[in-house]
């Protein structure tokens, strides 16, 4: 009897300690777009906000220790991703918008059903009754994924009526004394073959005056330089609708083709 007893314990200790990678997993969600504007990031980020308050604990890395989320659920849009906290600790956690991975809620048998949702180097998990929190949190993953294709498209409209009143004008405006400094540094940075140095230059420039043709000229030939294929594609656009009718408009636009090749390989 008090074998059978030690064995039952044993058994439940092994339970206990076996990590979920033991366990059967089977996915039961993928996330979905449910939203392609620019518009509704407001909304999905308070939404993320709540739904991270519904996760019932994490791992960070490779760590077995499980750490509870902290009451301040702050979420913050950067510039590279979505950062928001984790931990009791604070520690910001941050969601590359480059992370094209498949967002997917994976369901595994743990002293009952347990969900889970694994990203790099952070592992989150919900209770059974919680899985309908759990979807809403990997569709508003998924409009982070595509959050910066709708930055770009917001910005090709803007950009479209910056070019055309720039079109319009029958004296286009002169290159400011602090617009050239810039210029002339891109230009030595590119003589010493400093590419990434020129195009943050270049970019000070575009922010003095985003309407100077040549910079956008300049600047795409750099990213190509440095393998950055759809930013070269970008600025060649914009180069294109500031001066349509520009004697090189037609190898242009054949570049662009051949970039657009280079991305796709």
């Amino acid at each position: 009897m008090k074998k059978n007893i030690y064995s039952i314990i044993c058994a439940l200790l092994v339970s206990i300690t076996v990590p979920a990678t033991a366990q059967k997993i089977t996915p039961v969600y993928s996330g979905t777009l449910r939203y392609n504007t620019l518009e509704k990031l407001d909304s999905v980020k308070k939404e993320f906000s709540e739904m991270l308050g519904k996760v019932y604990s994490v791992n960070l890395g490779k760590s077995l220790k499980t750490q509870y989320i902290p009451e301040d659920k702050e979420v913050v849009i950067t510039k590279n991703g979505v950062s928001f906290n984790v931990t009791k600790k604070l520690d910001k956690y941050l969601f590359l918008y480059t992370t094209k991975q498949k967002i997917e809620i994976l369901e595994y048998s743990y002293l009952g059903k347990v969900y889970e949702m694994v990203l790099p180097d952070l592992t989150l998990y919900w209770r059974i009754r919680d899985l309908e929190f759990a979807k809403r949190f990997a569709d508003d993953l998924v409009y982070f994924q595509n959050m910066q294709h709708f930055v770009n498209l917001k910005d090709a409209e803007d950009f479209d009526l910056i070019a055309a009143k720039y079109r319009a004008l029958k004296e286009k405006p002169p290159i400011s004394e602090d617009e050239r400094r810039f210029i002339v540094q891109a230009n030595a940075m590119t003589q010493s073959k400093n590419y990434n140095q020129a195009i943050e230059f270049y970019e000070k420039a575009i922010l003095l005056d985003p309407t100077n043709p040549m910079v956008y000229n300049n600047q795409a030939l750099l990213f190509v330089m440095v393998g950055r294929y759809d930013e070269a594609i970008n600025r060649m656009k914009k180069y294109l609708k500031l001066v349509p009718d520009a004697p090189d408009a037609r190898s242009a636009q054949d570049k662009i083709y051949e970039w657009e090749a280079m991305m796709a390989k």
